[in-house]
């Protein structure tokens, strides 16, 4: 599975490398919760990630899953065509996969957006959402879902019920770059659930997976419909005598 590098004081692009999976990732042991439960404990602890700002702006569930997070996955995103039939989160489709998070690739996006409380303006900005990036952080089975916007800068939280949409516009220029990061390390996107994984960024690990893909996509042409349809110039749109509202629009 690729991890992305990221430098934290940079917000450009450096290189993504190839890590084997455990051949047996439950180990020798019977039960493997006798072996460290105090390591595990350790590992599992609340980071102090989230500036104030943002901790006085989200549920708890949604702060606890970033702070607790195990693992954080990356995916492009749109929103999706009403024909629309392949991949979707959150309502949006899936463009593709740019990978799993590396220690400093989590390490930048805390820096950047999560404890940079400057990022963030309390102001309205009638703007509409354009879906670019969605970061996963996963805790257990349960996550969170980030999503940036660009060219309106917004930053948006996702956990079931629980939605929160900021504007970014102080931090445009941070969001923009993060995301031009991401997006080029883009990849097909492959159903974790048929590669038997719970909520991987769909990249193929084993064999066993590399033949199930052989058997379901047997040939170059896409799976999903995302990116056959001709592109349609977008019309700018006049937002000064309407407010915007919905979950897709920032306040």
């Amino acid at each position: 599975m690729r991890k992305i590098f990221l430098l934290a004081l940079s917000l450009c692009l450096s290189t993504s490398v190839a890590v084997a999976a455990d051949e047996n990732i439950f180990g020798d042991s019977d039960d493997i919760f006798d072996e460290q439960p105090q390591q595990i404990t350790a590992e599992n602890k609340e980071q102090s990630v989230l500036s104030s700002y943002l901790d006085s702006k989200l549920p708890s569930i949604v702060a606890r899953n970033i702070k607790k997070q195990e693992k954080v996955f990356c995916y492009t995103v749109e929103f999706a065509d009403p024909s629309y039939e392949g991949y979707m989160v959150d309502e949006m489709a899936i463009k593709g996969s740019c990978g799993e998070l590396s220690k400093e690739g989590k390490q930048l996006i805390a820096d950047s957006i999560l404890s940079n409380a400057s990022l963030f303006s309390n102001s309205d900005a009638n703007c509409n959402v354009k879906p670019r990036i969605l970061l996963r952080y996963v805790n257990g089975i349960d996550h969170t879902d980030i999503l940036l916007s660009h060219p309106c800068p917004a930053v948006m939280f996702f956990n079931g019920r629980h939605f929160v949409s900021l504007n970014a516009n102080p931090g445009a220029n941070t969001i923009e770059n993060i995301i031009k990061a991401y997006e080029s390390l883009n990849e097909k996107f492959l159903s974790p659930a048929l590669l038997g994984q719970m909520v991987g960024n769909g990249q193929v690990i084993t064999q066993d997976q590399k033949e199930i893909v052989r058997r379901l996509s047997p040939t170059e042409a896409p799976i999903k419909k995302w990116n056959t349809e001709p592109q349609v110039e977008e019309k700018p749109q006049n937002n000064t005598n309407a407010k915007a509202t919905g979950w897709n629009k920032l306040k």
